[in-house]
């Protein structure tokens, strides 16, 4: 977007506001996202230390079985509820939420019996190429437990309350890793082990969770609202278990081509770049589900929600070069050298990232204009572009052609809803973040080819570092050119 896209909205000040509380909540989600990541560094090098490398590669099915059943106990009711918070009044927050936790609390017993079911079945066996009855029931109080975490989570972040979030986020990790040591390094529990500690960390951080929020909730629900609620959300669900397909959907074509040790080294690389994810993608979009309704009620939303992109790719791209120059170290941390296989595939997935956390301002049309319809299509579209480039890449590629066919699948995702909302709510985009970008993309996939000589991670890294000072330079001097620096904010 020029300067003079939107002249009767020229931001003096107002987008700086806007800014600072959207970096201003991100930071402070940040808070417990670090203590998340921390955590998860804990967890990381304990899993490749006491599991093979198949049950570590079992346990990354698992997971995501488990994590597209919470999904769908869901039933997009975290958007939903934002939507409704900001448009109800005071007095019936209680009731809102309490229908709420009631329908995700029905949905999720549903959801975690019938996986817990499949789970004993033979068929789970022979797709698994494992046994997984063994821990199958401790799914059950997971993915209940979970939900309704998920639905007091929603609350706090429409609350716009981030230091509560944070700690009962940072409580949970921290109690799932001191049980999981616990119980897997000490006691030797192996996946059994893993799967009860996570149930353990779930309920201390539920119970947390209610001490905080206990006060808003009524016990009364609305089947009116909750119809209403379902048909805005449920196009949500149905975006959010494609989410889960597509991230599981490399490690189930590695398996079925390679084994549970390739899906492992996989794996590995997924949780490197995930990274990025806990400290840019997580805190950025529990900052940005708060805020999204309330910038669409300012008259130079237009302008924001453009800016904010722009930024956005400028940074994101600039952060995960950063991450891709770290990726050796932070192999070292978080795992030992017999997984160094998987680093060819870190700077792919650092990418998914940058492409989720673009996904966000992107899709702001779609809710805007109350046209989640469109999701399903656009994130079923997206799917079948991960099943087709799996299924040509993996044999030959293993898990680099599966992390190829998730970007490819990502970046068709955003790009659509970004087409869709254009119909709904229209923005003007700027070309010079996106050469950036492109330029940034360029090389990172150059230096992923020197990645095994010492002079490719350290020109990498020199280059991570001017590239990443390049970004923030751009974006100072562009907030600068709109006239919203400093002096700007103390004169409007």
């Amino acid at each position: 977007m020029q300067g003079e896209a939107f002249p009767q909205l020229r931001p003096r000040g107002s987008l700086i506001e806007v800014l600072r509380s959207l970096v201003g909540d991100s930071a402070q989600y940040l808070v417990g996202v670090a203590v998340m990541g921390l955590a998860s560094m804990v967890l990381l090098p304990l899993y490749t230390r006491y599991l093979s490398q198949s049950d570590f590669g079992l346990f990354s099915l698992v997971e995501i079985l488990a994590l597209s059943a919470i999904s769908i106990s869901g039933l997009g009711f975290n958007v939903s509820y934002l939507k409704w918070f900001a448009a109800s009044p005071s007095e019936k927050i209680p009731e809102v939420l309490g229908t709420t936790l009631w329908v995700n609390g029905i949905a999720a017993v549903v959801t975690g019996t019938a996986l817990w079911m499949f789970l004993t079945s033979g068929v789970a066996a022979k797709g698994l190429r494992h046994d997984a009855g063994r821990f199958a029931w401790f799914l059950l109080p997971l993915i209940l437990l979970e939900t309704m975490q998920g639905v007091l989570l929603t609350h706090l972040r429409a609350r716009r309350r981030p230091v509560a979030f944070s700690v009962v986020s940072a409580i949970r990790l921290v109690a799932i890793a001191v049980f999981s040591i616990w119980l897997v390094a000490a006691r030797g529990k192996g996946l059994l082990g893993v799967f009860e500690a996570r149930v353990l960390g779930d309920l201390g951080a539920a119970l947390v969770a209610w001490g905080l929020t206990a006060s808003d909730v009524s016990f009364s629900a609305s089947l009116s609202s909750a119809r209403s609620m379902a048909k805005y959300g449920l196009p949500v669900m149905g975006s959010s278990l494609i989410i889960m397909i597509l991230d599981g959907a490399g490690r189930f074509f590695v398996n079925h081509y390679a084994n549970l040790e390739q899906v492992g080294l996989y794996t590995v690389a997924v949780k490197i770049s995930g990274v990025m994810r806990l400290s840019i993608v997580v805190p950025f979009g529990s900052a940005w589900g708060g805020l999204l309704f309330q910038i669409a009620k300012r008259p130079d939303a237009q302008v924001v929600f453009s800016k904010i992109m722009s930024y956005l790719l400028v940074l994101s791209v600039s952060i995960a070069l950063v991450f891709s120059a770290a990726s050796p170290v932070l192999l070292l941390i978080l795992t030992t050298r017999q997984y160094s296989a998987c680093l060819p595939i870190v700077p792919w997935l650092l990418f998914v990232q940058v492409i989720t956390v673009l996904q966000y301002p992107a899709s702001a049309g779609i809710f805007l204009g109350s046209a989640t319809k469109w999701l399903v299509p656009i994130f079923t579209a997206g799917v079948v572009i991960s099943l087709l480039l799996n299924r040509l890449l993996v044999p030959k590629f293993g898990g680099v052609g599966a992390a190829a066919a998730w970007l490819a699948s990502w970046l068709m995702i955003t790009v659509l809803m970004a087409s869709f909302g254009q119909r709904y709510y229209p923005l003007r985009y700027e070309k010079k973040p996106l050469l950036f970008a492109l330029s940034a993309t360029g090389l990172v996939v150059l230096l992923g080819y020197l990645r095994g000589m010492t002079v490719g991670i350290i020109a990498s890294s020199i280059l991570s570092t001017i590239i990443m000072a390049c970004a923030i330079t751009y974006i100072w001097r562009d907030l600068l050119r709109f006239g919203i620096g400093l002096d700007a904010t103390t004169t409007d």
